[in-house]
């Protein structure tokens, strides 16, 4: 997760290495890259950070046999985003602001902070 610091009307992003930050200000990219660190108006600004290392997460299934037995299985899915800079298929416009559901990424608009 970057890290955000107000300092009056603007905010100041540090990213960790492991991170592509994408900055938009009015709808054109201004930043963009791995572990960024920049100053950004929030009114004005999309950022969106994608993991750019290996990430895991653990699953749990319970399940319930025929004959009233339970049954749970354990899984681990492990992935890594191969191009960050490519656009989630199905996504808005990038000056619509508006959150991407079921992406890898995640959008966040910073203008409520």
């Amino acid at each position: 997760m970057a890290d955000i610091s107000k300092f009056l009307f603007l905010r100041h992003l540090r990213a960790n290495p492991t991170t592509h930050v994408r900055h938009l200000r009015r709808g054109k990219v201004a930043h963009d890259g791995a572990g960024q660190a920049f100053w950004f108006r929030p009114l004005i600004a999309a950022l969106s950070e994608v993991p750019i290392d290996d990430r895991e997460q653990p699953l749990l299934f319970h399940a319930r046999t025929l004959d009233f037995q339970d049954a749970t299985v354990q899984a681990t899915i492990t992935y890594r985003v191969a191009d960050p800079r490519l656009r989630p298929r199905g996504s808005t416009s990038a000056s619509t602001r508006t959150p991407v559901c079921g992406t890898a990424s995640r959008w966040i608009s910073w203008a409520a902070c």
